[in-house]
């Protein structure tokens, strides 16, 4: 019978030319830029590791698709877009992701046993649900050696961002609860980063305040980094939700200092009374918001179980009065004098008397500084927690078993993984090493190649107008170079 051509839609002619379009074009791909993707993961040897802490029940003997290759195709899946499992239907067709995961892709209307496509959905969804809190931990445990293996030398001083934030929940979940702060059904990860590096993040119900699991959390930590580094000195930093005494006492007891916000009260407000009432009268002459700081003692009456030092900032705009606390064990160490004592003479007679316990040295920390350069900085993290759910699907936790969810967000980490890993290895030192994750996708990932396969090689024509091509040279020969 006569092959029957379905009738397309008629594109506007270019003058006397036609404009057509079909689809085949043969073995293509529009995410070649997984090619450096897979050079970072040859680097740094993350998914082979990750693999090795997920014990695989199966029979070898009827298993198609190893587990290395399943974690491949789902970690790059998120790194390139692809928020969803069921994408890879589709997915485990494309030339880019075959490679990466190391298959050989198929030639056109080329069929044969060697050839077989990656894994289906189902197959990524049966994964998913299998791996056991055990693993979380071991796998939690890689990307912490991951950072640590970054480093040539132990570094003088590391800083430790913790911060919480919402991940909405969808329809009946395991530990599923609503939050009255965000106002909404979710989850509660803790996320724990060191600059640019992610080393926690942890699925926690919203049921908890946010230092929920905290304690155990830093002490895991502090234990694995001074097993490779004992003398680095280690500072926890986070918002007035993690100034728990007990994390803070275990700190206290282990050399571990912390810089963490402080919900304000009657007893700190009054500490700063002076300096609210000095800030709001220059505001009222000199038009503009008015902030001033002080270092002084602090402690509750029946939580702590010491005084500790806190940092008052007494800020006076246009909205009013906004009060802000600090509570730290740094500045100890940085030259602010305890309490001393001297005994003047009053009518002949001698009178003890305090100093005041803010009183400073000259090496001290200068509050403002302190407050800027210590604290301030901790934002920085919320634009990494902004990179893992807006740009990596972090917050994709739709399944019903609450394990399940967690390793997805351990999926979409291990995706941040390797894109910092790019933006770490192949960026730092030049006008990109700012790069956020969605705009490392559009430049370097996203670019169409023709995929040409032959018995000795597999090459990807990338576009000769491609406009990231010098870019993509830059980094792929920083990726390839021997070390």
């Amino acid at each position: 019978m006569t092959k029957r051509n379905r009738k397309r839609a008629a594109l506007k002619r270019l003058r006397r030319q036609a404009v057509e379009f079909d689809f085949d074009g043969g073995t293509l791909t529009s995410d070649a830029g997984l090619l450096l993707l897979r050079e970072v993961d040859q680097r740094l040897g993350l998914i082979r590791r990750v693999d090795a802490c997920i014990a695989d029940p199966r029979d070898p003997i009827y298993t198609a698709h190893p587990q290395a290759e399943i974690l491949t195709s789902r970690i790059f899946g998120i790194a390139a877009g692809y928020e969803d499992g069921n994408d890879h239907a589709h997915l485990r067709h494309d030339a880019a992701f075959q490679v990466a995961a190391g298959r050989t892709p198929a030639q056109n209307d080329y069929d044969s046993d060697e050839h077989f496509p990656l894994a289906s959905p189902s197959t990524h969804s049966r994964f998913e649900n299998r791996v056991d809190r055990k693993a979380m931990l071991a796998i939690h445990e890689e990307i912490v050696n991951t950072f640590l293996d970054s480093y040539e030398k132990p570094p003088e001083e590391i800083t430790l961002d913790y911060d919480a934030t919402d991940d909405p929940t969808h329809g009946n979940q395991d530990k599923n609860y609503f939050n009255g702060f965000y106002d909404g059904h979710c989850f509660l990860p803790l996320y724990v980063f060191c600059g640019y590096q992610l080393l926690v993040a942890y699925l926690r119900p919203s049921s908890f305040g946010a230092a929920h699991h905290a304690r155990a959390v830093t002490k895991l930590l502090v234990q694995k980094i001074r097993s490779r580094w004992p003398e680095t000195k280690i500072i926890l930093r986070g918002d007035g939700g993690y100034s728990d005494e007990r994390l803070m006492r275990w700190c206290d007891k282990n050399d571990v200092y912390y810089v963490f916000g402080l919900p304000k009260n009657n007893v700190l407000i009054r500490n700063i009374a002076c300096e609210m009432t000095r800030a709001r009268l220059e505001h009222l002459k000199f038009k503009s918001t008015r902030t001033l700081f002080k270092w002084f003692r602090y402690r509750t009456q029946e939580t702590w179980d010491r005084h500790r030092w806190v940092l008052g900032k007494a800020e006076h705009g246009d909205k009013g009065a906004n009060p802000r606390f600090v509570v730290t064990n740094l500045p100890s160490a940085q030259g602010i004098v305890e309490p001393t004592y001297h005994r003047p003479r009053v009518d002949g007679k001698q009178v003890r008397q305090i100093l005041d316990p803010g009183t400073i040295c000259s090496v001290a920390w200068n509050p403002k500084d302190f407050y800027r350069e210590r604290y301030c900085q901790r934002c920085e993290m919320e634009n990494r927690i902004k990179e893992q759910q807006m740009c990596l699907f972090a917050d994709r936790t739709s399944c019903t078993d609450f394990m399940a969810n967690q390793f997805r967000l351990i999926l979409s980490s291990l995706a941040y993984v390797l894109v910092d890993g790019i933006r770490r290895l192949a960026l730092q030192g030049t006008t990109h090493a700012r790069m956020r994750v969605d705009t490392i996708r559009l430049r370097l990932f996203k670019i169409a190649a023709r995929v040409r396969v032959t018995c000795r090689r597999v090459i990807f024509h990338l576009p000769t107008h491609c406009p990231s091509a010098s870019l993509f040279n830059e980094v792929m020969a920083r990726l390839c170079r021997s070390d």
